[in-house]
C-alpha cells in the first residue's frame, strides 16, 4: 500500500459548528461537533472517496503541495491538518489537478 497525504483544512461556522473540507478532492466536507471530530470524519470520507475513484479505474486525485495552499489562514479557518490515504501504488500516479475552488 501507499498513502498520498491531503490537506485538511478547519474552517468553524459562525453557528459554532466546524467543517473539515479537502481541496484536493473537490467538494469533499464533513461536520464535527469539534476540529478533532471533523478531521476524523473527513479522514474516512476521503478514504472512501479515493477508493471509489481507484475501483472505478481512475488514478488518485493529485495531493497539492503545502507550498501551493494559501498563505494566509482565512477568516473562518481553524487549522489545517494532514490526511493520509492508502491505495495501491499504481493507483498513486498522479491524476490531473483538483478543478475545486475555494
Amino acid at each position: 500500500m501507499y498513502r498520498i497525504w491531503y490537506w485538511a483544512i478547519v474552517d468553524r461556522e459562525i453557528d459554532g459548528r466546524f467543517v473539515a473540507s479537502i481541496p484536493d478532492l473537490g467538494d469533499l466536507a464533513v461536520y464535527g461537533e469539534n476540529e478533532k471530530d471533523a478531521v476524523a470524519h473527513v479522514a474516512e470520507l476521503a478514504a472512501q472517496h479515493v477508493r471509489t475513484l481507484v475501483e472505478s479505474g481512475q488514478p488518485a486525485p493529485r495531493a497539492c503541495q503545502a507550498s501551493e495552499l494559501p498563505i494566509g489562514i482565512r477568516s473562518k479557518e481553524m487549522g489545517r491538518s494532514l490526511i493520509p490515504v492508502e491505495v495501491e501504488r499504481a493507483a498513486a500516479k498522479p491524476g490531473p489537478p483538483s478543478t475545486a475552488t475555494d
